[in-house]
């Protein structure tokens, strides 16, 4: 187990602003230790909830499902809206028992598809980039990806600094080595040392890294940092997904290694990159996280397709707490 870095040390957050946080994780703590089943309906309850009640959320995840899926009729779309949020907020409440509950009963029942091509990987003799997308288990999938692999990752930090400190620490538990954006040569570095970086490319981080390319038909801000990643250090890649499959039963799931992956052409790589996330997507559509606005960034000259963001009340609350 990697050690623990002093900017997540617990005695750094003790002033009152954090009290409310600290209020949230003990309550996170105490979820942990109740069964699967129990969290699963408490998050189904929640998502309802959070369905009824999430206006901006509920917009962006039906914006995301209508660009996406135009085929489907009205009422597919917003079932599917519907299911989504619900199955995100599950994730939600089952983090906590990958931090602090036991995982080895649902590790035990693990359904791994497509093992092969992880084993073809590795006969290659370079490092491995593992590329992946955000779905709604969460947190609940980095013990099952450890149990079949050595688990590092890249990480965005959480903007609550406690939050971000309780998330990491307890990811050290299944996760040898964590890298942010700003690590981005030592992972590099990592990788070309014969090491395994899962690395999350799906989300929309603005026009400075990212072509334009389709997703699900749709012109989407899509990273050249994977294609460069694997450039610089030659890595093999692939894409790891993962899901509920019910009664209990998760999976995880290995693409076929990238051939020729990268080319000299961007936005080919960057379509590439995305039909791969579309593929998996369509598995189990609901499982993928649509609240994200995955089309902010437009060309040039198209309008926003989500309603301008409100400073409400939580909001400026959660920015009170951070400081």
């Amino acid at each position: 187990m990697r050690p623990i870095d002093p900017k997540y040390y617990y005695r750094r957050f003790l002033h009152p602003r954090y009290w409310p946080t600290w209020i949230l994780i003990g309550v996170l703590r105490l979820l942990a230790y109740l069964p699967l089943p129990v969290l699963q309906v408490i998050g189904r309850g929640l998502g309802w909830l959070s369905y009824l009640i999430g206006k901006e959320r509920r917009t962006i995840a039906r914006t995301n499902i209508s660009l996406c899926f135009p085929d489907m009729s009205e009422k597919e779309r917003e079932k599917l809206v519907r299911e989504s949020i619900i199955a995100t907020t599950k994730g939600y409440v089952e983090s906590p028992k990958a931090w602090w509950g036991n995982m080895k009963p649902h590790i035990e029942r693990l359904e791994v598809h497509g093992k092969e091509h992880l084993e073809e990987a590795r006969r290659r003799g370079k490092g491995i980039l593992m590329l992946g997308g955000h779905f709604s288990i969460l947190d609940f999938a980095g013990p099952f990806a450890d149990a079949v692999f050595d688990f590092n990752h890249m990480y965005r930090p959480n903007n609550n600094p406690l939050f971000d400190a309780v998330i990491e620490r307890n990811r050290r538990k299944f996760s040898g080595a964590a890298f942010n954006k700003r690590q981005l040569r030592q992972m590099i570095n990592f990788i070309k040392e014969g090491n395994i970086v899962w690395y999350g490319c799906d989300q929309d981080f603005g026009p400075r890294y990212s072509v334009f390319a389709p997703f699900f038909g749709v012109q989407a801000a899509t990273l050249t940092t994977p294609a460069w990643i694997a450039r610089e250090t030659g890595a093999t890649v692939l894409f790891l997904s993962q899901f509920r499959e019910g009664n209990g039963v998760y999976s995880v799931h290995f693409s076929e290694v990238f051939e020729d992956y990268p080319s000299d052409d961007e936005v080919e790589n960057a379509t590439r990159l995305n039909q791969e996330i579309e593929k998996v997507v369509r598995r189990y559509p609901e499982q993928y996280l649509w609240v994200h606005r995955r089309f902010k960034t437009r060309p040039k000259g198209e309008p926003s397709v989500y309603p301008p963001k409100k400073k409400t009340f939580m909001k400026k609350l959660r920015k009170m707490m951070r400081g």
